[in-house]
């Protein structure tokens, strides 16, 4: 997935690096997704989270391998970039 401006700048605003977007957009196309257990894709995310949220996620992910973000009526997403430190 391309990173659009505004994603770039939301990101930069929360204190990541120019640096960091590179893999961060790296881990959009090497990361798994969950709904509580069951296999999902990447754009069902962006419409349960919103896309703040889903980024929000995904940059946690890109660096700590793992991350879990909740909708609004409670069921846990859970994203694996785990592939992308292989």
């Amino acid at each position: 997935m391309k990173l659009t401006p505004e994603d770039r700048e939301l990101l930069l605003s929360w204190g990541h690096d120019e640096k960091d977007i590179q893999q961060i957009e790296e881990a959009t196309h090497k990361t798994s997704y969950d709904l509580d257990g069951t296999p999902i894709g990447r754009e069902k995310v962006i419409r349960l989270l919103g896309r703040k949220e889903y980024l929000s996620g995904i940059s946690r992910s890109a660096f700590h391998g793992t991350s879990v973000r909740w909708t609004d009526d409670g069921k846990e997403v859970f994203f694996d970039s785990s592939r992308l430190f292989r």
